[in-house]
C-alpha cells in the first residue's frame, strides 16, 4: 500500500516539463475546487434564505396558536382559558375572531381580513413584533376603530381627514336577494406595519365590532397564547394539549408554517440536487485524467508488474492517483466556498435592493453543509475512478 501510494504521489506531482497529463489533473482539481465550493456556497445561501423567510413569517405568527380542528369559530369557554393560565410559562391569551369582508372608500374598494382581537392585544406577539402601531385607541370601550395594514391604506387612499370606510359583509341567515349584505361604517384611525404579505390584507378591530358584524357573539377563530420568553414552547404546548376538549389543538410556529417550511426544503433539495449534477459533471475531469494517464503510463505498468507487482497494486496506484487530484480540490473548495461564505455573512458584500433600501443576501453557514459537500464530492470522485481503475487492472493482467 505505501508504495503504490508513493508512485501515486509522483505521478501527481510536476515532472520536469508541463505534460499534458499534468495539465489534466490541474484542470480536473481547479473543477473539483469551482464545483465544491459552489454547492457549499449554494447550500450556505439557501440556509439564510430559510433563515430569512422563517423569520418573516414568524413575525405575524403566534408562538402558540389554539383553534379548533375542523370548525373555523369555536364559542370562547371561559373555564378552559382559566385552566390554560395555570399552565406554566403562559402569560396571557388574546382572543382572536377574523372575518372575510369587502371595504369601500370613496371609490376605492378591496377585500381584507378584518382581525378582531380583544382588549389585552397589546401584550400579544403581534404587537410586539410591529414595526409601527399608530397607537391602540381602536381598543377603547368608546365608538369602534381601527387600524390598518400600510398596504390596504395606500391602496384605499386613505388620509386622517378621510379616514371611515363602508365595511360590507354578507348576511348569514337572510334569503332576501336585494338586501344580502349587513353593511356598516369603521373608522380607521391609524395604521400598522409588520410584513408585506399581512399590510396588504390584514385591518385589526376591537373584537367586539366583529361580533356585531357577523352575529358571532363569544365566537373566536383562535386564541393566541402568550407565553414568557424563558418558557420552553414545546412543553407548554403539550401542557395545553392536556386541558384542550375533544377537536381542539394547539399549534406552534414551525406548525404554523408547514406549508411555506415544506415549500422551502423542497427547493433547496432541487437545487442542491441539481448542483450535485453540476458536480458530478465535475468529477468527470478525473475520469479523463486517469484514462490519459493509463495510456501514458502502460510502460510504467509492464516494468511494475515484472518487478513483482500485483494488479491489484496497479489500481491502487491509479486509485489514490484521482483520489489525491479529488481531495486536493475539495479541501481547497471548502476553504474557498467558507471563506466567502464568512465575508459575505460578515460584511454582506453581495446585496440587493429592495423598495426602500439595500439589503444583505443572506447566507447562514452550517457544518452539517461542509460535511455533506466533503461526502458528496467525494463519493462522486470514488465514483469517476472505479472504471479507470479496472481498466489498469485489466492492462496488468495483460502483461
Amino acid at each position: 500500500m505505501q508504495i503504490s501510494f508513493f508512485i501515486a504521489k509522483r505521478y501527481v506531482k510536476k515532472q520536469g516539463k508541463i505534460t499534458l497529463i499534468y495539465r489534466l489533473s490541474r484542470l480536473a482539481c481547479y473543477s473539483m475546487v469551482l464545483g465544491t465550493a459552489i454547492l457549499l456556497l449554494v447550500l450556505a445561501t439557501m440556509n439564510g434564505m430559510q433563515k430569512l423567510l422563517s423569520a418573516l413569517f414568524y413575525t405575524y405568527t403566534p408562538v402558540l396558536k389554539i383553534e379548533h380542528q375542523t370548525r373555523k369559530t369555536f364559542l370562547s369557554d371561559k373555564e378552559i382559558k382559566k385552566q390554560i393560565m395555570y399552565v406554566p410559562g403562559v402569560t396571557d391569551i388574546v382572543e382572536v375572531l377574523e372575518v372575510t369582508a369587502l371595504i369601500r372608500l370613496l371609490d376605492q374598494q378591496a377585500i381584507v381580513t378584518i382581525k378582531g382581537v380583544s382588549n389585552n392585544f397589546t401584550v400579544s406577539d403581534f404587537y410586539k413584533n410591529c414595526k409601527r402601531m399608530d397607537g391602540v385607541a381602536f381598543l377603547t370601550n368608546e365608538r369602534p376603530k381601527a387600524t390598518a395594514g400600510i398596504g390596504v391604506a395606500q391602496f384605499l387612499k386613505w388620509t386622517t381627514h378621510n379616514n371611515k370606510v363602508e365595511v360590507f359583509y354578507p348576511k348569514q341567515d337572510s334569503h332576501h336577494l336585494n338586501k344580502p349584505y349587513k353593511r356598516t361604517t369603521l373608522e380607521i384611525d391609524g395604521l400598522f406595519s409588520i410584513a408585506p404579505p399581512i399590510d396588504g390584507k390584514y385591518i385589526i378591530a376591537p373584537i367586539r365590532f366583529v361580533e356585531g358584524l357577523t352575529n358571532g357573539l363569544n365566537k373566536r377563530t383562535h386564541w393566541e397564547v402568550v407565553i414568557h420568553p424563558t418558557a420552553e414552547v414545546r412543553n407548554t404546548q403539550i401542557n395545553i394539549e392536556k386541558l384542550l376538549p375533544h377537536g381542539y389543538k394547539a399549534t406552534n410556529q414551525a406548525e404554523q408554517n408547514a406549508t411555506r417550511r415544506r415549500a422551502i426544503f423542497i427547493e433547496q433539495l432541487s437545487v442542491c440536487f441539481i448542483f450535485a449534477l453540476v458536480l458530478l459533471l465535475a468529477s468527470l475531469h478525473i475520469f479523463f485524467m486517469l484514462c490519459m494517464s493509463i495510456l501514458q503510463k502502460q510502460k510504467d505498468i509492464a516494468i511494475l508488474i515484472s518487478l513483482g507487482a500485483t494488479p491489484g497494486d496497479i489500481g491502487k496506484i491509479f486509485l489514490y492517483n484521482g483520489m489525491l487530484v479529488a481531495l486536493k480540490g475539495i479541501l481547497y473548495g471548502l476553504m474557498l466556498g467558507g471563506g466567502l461564505g464568512f465575508l459575505q455573512q460578515k460584511f454582506g458584500i453581495v446585496t440587493f435592493t429592495t423598495v426602500s433600501h439595500k439589503v444583505a443576501y443572506p447566507v447562514a453557514i452550517h457544518a452539517f453543509d461542509f460535511l455533506y459537500t466533503a461526502m458528496l464530492t467525494t463519493l462522486f470522485s470514488l465514483l469517476a475512478t472505479l472504471w479507470p481503475v479496472k481498466r489498469a487492472m485489466q492492462l496488468a493482467k495483460n502483461h
